[in-house]
């Protein structure tokens, strides 16, 4: 049973580097504004985040089960009161690396949030510059001034985004 849940931390981790390296790469993507490309890796990592969500259902089923056996509270408790050496240490051992991973994660994931919203604000910002409401002048006029102004105030195109 100790080993399942070795095993379960150890799959977790695996899964956390994984989707660590595909934040970068859409991070990459983000910048170079490779949409499609970004539309694969969306994809890719949902199929990752199930599978994570199925592992770490395991872990936790199984950490229960070990709980129970041991009589303990609480997941860090179970650990703490292992009396094989060993075991105790490496279990330490993948869960401090995963808690260093989930940090990581949560880093890249703020700033592509970030890169996402500063593109979404460039190109709200070029439909407005395309759909200015104010009077545009498209043609030559007199620098006096005393032509009439145009009839139509609405910009080449009446939608925003």
């Amino acid at each position: 049973m100790l080993n399942r849940l070795g095993v379960a931390l150890e799959e977790l981790i695996e899964i956390q580097k994984q989707l660590i390296d595909y934040a970068e790469q859409k991070r990459v993507v983000l910048i170079e504004r490779r949409v499609d490309e970004l539309n694969v890796l969306v994809k890719d990592e949902a199929k990752l985040v199930k599978q994570l969500n199925v592992i770490e259902a395991e872990r936790e089923r199984v950490a229960i089960q070990l709980m129970e056996q041991y009589g303990a509270d609480s997941f860090s408790g179970l650990v703490d009161g292992l009396p094989d050496e060993l075991m105790k240490r490496k279990l330490q051992t993948q869960v401090k690396t995963l808690q260093g991973l989930l940090v990581e994660l949560q880093a890249k994931n703020q700033i592509n949030e970030r890169l996402l919203l500063d593109s979404m604000h460039f190109v709200q910002h070029m439909i407005d510059q395309v759909t200015k409401t104010k009077q545009q002048h498209f043609n030559y006029q007199s620098p006096i001034g005393n032509q009439k102004p145009q009839t139509s105030s609405q910009g080449f195109f009446d939608t925003k985004a």
